[in-house]
């Protein structure tokens, strides 16, 4: 039987997992596809993709275009002579031309449960909205952004304590299964697919002013806010012009009419600093100082932060 030759395209952590698994089968990946080296960090030091540092291990050629409308790069696809073009979070949409170069076509494994949460945050959209339950699904890429028919879908639940970095590890693990799964379908040249429903909601792509928590609203969906946006962007509030990210945090529910004033601190003890919202106090458990590392909030106590005393006011939206 011919061996399958793969074109794999993805950039983050999630990607370089499928890559991975990928890398220890009986395929052949031809080529690796993913995102132009970035800078990153206070020191903007030029950062490589967790995809291209696994495929510069195994030597397995790399494409990293700033554009895929570019015919150069049409031609470079070309001439691997793939069968198959697997993309998993690459981050750029796959133009009409690439997607009809293969024979098998082309694969997209997505951290949602589609048609819910189209787009490019899935897993936070998810955690932000309250989900019970999310999943992976790899759908037959057509033109539309993640509209095509699904070969596969498996569900897992959303735990209240779920980050987007612990929910991304367990779709992870399902999607790699899923993979292979549909490849080894392929092998056997079958692609049972089935249309998407209309009961569509998109995923908004995320920038780091969303993460700014926002003291008008309710406690319970701020506590969402520091859930979904863990690992990235991480959720900050600014107080003496300086950003104090908040890595963890818990709800104590109000039952009458407070006093304080929405981003009023109320305490700070070894239960954490006690933030006044709309409804409900948000109880911050870990924080990070600038240039710092993650630490309890009670012990804030213990540095110069003049702020960090009752009824400081932290700076609103």
């Amino acid at each position: 039987m011919k061996t399958l030759k793969i074109i794999f395209s993805g950039t983050p952590e999630f990607s370089a997992q499928h890559l991975m698994q990928l890398i220890f089968t009986k395929y052949k990946i031809v080529g690796v596809l993913t995102q132009p080296d970035r800078p990153s960090g206070r020191g903007q030091l030029i950062i490589e993709s967790p995809v291209k540092k696994i495929a510069k291990k195994y030597n397995i050629p790399i494409l990293q275009p700033q554009s895929l409308s570019d015919i150069q790069i049409h031609t470079e696809l070309y001439k691997l002579h793939a069968d198959l073009m697997i993309v998993v979070a690459y981050g750029l949409i796959i133009p009409e031309k690439i997607l009809n170069m293969f024979s098998m076509g082309c694969i997209n494994i997505h951290a949602s449960l589609l048609p819910r949460w189209r787009g490019s945050s899935p897993i936070q959209s998810a955690i932000l909205n309250g989900d019970l339950i999310t999943g992976i699904t790899i759908i037959k890429m057509d033109n539309g952004v993640d509209t095509g028919k699904i070969l596969y879908s498996s569900s897992c639940n959303i735990k209240k304590i779920d980050t987007s970095k612990s929910l991304q590890e367990k779709l992870a693990v399902i999607g790699r299964r899923a993979m292979l799964s549909v490849l080894h379908q392929f092998t056997l040249k079958i692609q049972n697919s089935v249309t998407q429903s209309k009961l569509t909601t998109y995923s908004k792509k995320i920038k780091k002013q969303h993460a700014q928590l926002n003291w008008a609203k309710d406690a319970f969906i701020l506590e969402k806010y520091i859930r979904a946006f863990n690992p990235w962007p991480i959720s900050f509030f600014i107080v003496n012009n300086e950003y104090i990210k908040v890595w963890k945090a818990t709800v104590i529910v109000q039952y009458n009419v407070s006093k304080y004033q929405e981003g009023e601190i109320i305490l700070i003890n070894k239960s954490g600093l006690q933030v006044q919202t709309k409804r409900n106090i948000l109880n911050i458990t870990k924080v990070q100082l600038p240039g710092k590392k993650i630490m309890n909030a009670y012990n804030l106590n213990n540095t110069n932060t003049s702020w960090c005393i009752p009824n400081v006011q932290l700076n609103k939206l």
